[in-house]
């Protein structure tokens, strides 16, 4: 089965689209939760508000939000679709009111997901894992998966040693495009043929 790694930027050279900003009102330090895995849910606001990117003149919605927080920012109906595959795979879906640039609210039709936890799945070497001192992750040149590894992954996930990533399955990956969203980028992943 092939697998997919999903930007959370989105089309960046479609200057018509919104990007939202920065972590929902109210979450502070603790945004970096949703963009790494961690669960999310003791410090999430009751009725949690992002705002589009006041840099940014775009407002045009789509599936997907882009955004540069490594926050996977979706509509509705893509949640659907990904709870639909990833039954039995812990994941939090918070929705949030959207404002626009001028603090009006905008829409209440999205969420960020956020797969807790991450999967051992990439192959160090291919992937080009650099370990720093303190035997922390410091760089993932990119993401090559280990066929070893792979056969009981879920349909949304993210590597061990780049949280921040998304990966999607082949069958998660198809039915998303199956049902024509917007903003919705996947990059094909490879196999380390290393043994």
């Amino acid at each position: 089965m092939q697998f997919f790694q999903l930007s959370t930027l989105g089309d960046m050279k479609n200057p018509e689209l919104a990007l939202t900003w920065g972590t929902p009102e109210g979450m502070e330090m603790r945004g970096y939760t949703l963009g790494r895995g961690k669960p999310a849910t003791p410090h999430y606001p009751k009725r949690a508000r992002v705002s589009l990117r006041e840099d940014h003149a775009g407002i045009q919605l789509s599936s997907l939000l882009g955004n540069a927080d490594n926050y996977l920012v979706v509509h509705k109906d893509v949640k659907q679709v990904i709870a639909e595959h990833c039954q039995g795979v812990e994941v939090e879906y918070l929705p949030f009111d959207l404002y626009d640039h001028r603090k009006r609210l905008y829409s209440r039709d999205y969420l960020f997901i956020n797969p807790i936890g991450t999967r051992d799945c990439l192959e160090p070497v291919a992937s080009g894992v650099e370990i720093g001192p303190e035997g922390g992750v410091i760089h993932v040149a990119q993401c090559v998966l280990d066929p070893k590894k792979a056969e009981a992954l879920p349909a949304l996930f993210r590597p061990v040693e780049k949280p921040a990533a998304y990966i999607v399955s082949q069958p998660l990956a198809e039915a998303l495009r199956a049902r024509g969203f917007t903003n919705i980028i996947f990059t094909p992943l490879t196999f380390s043929a290393a043994t």
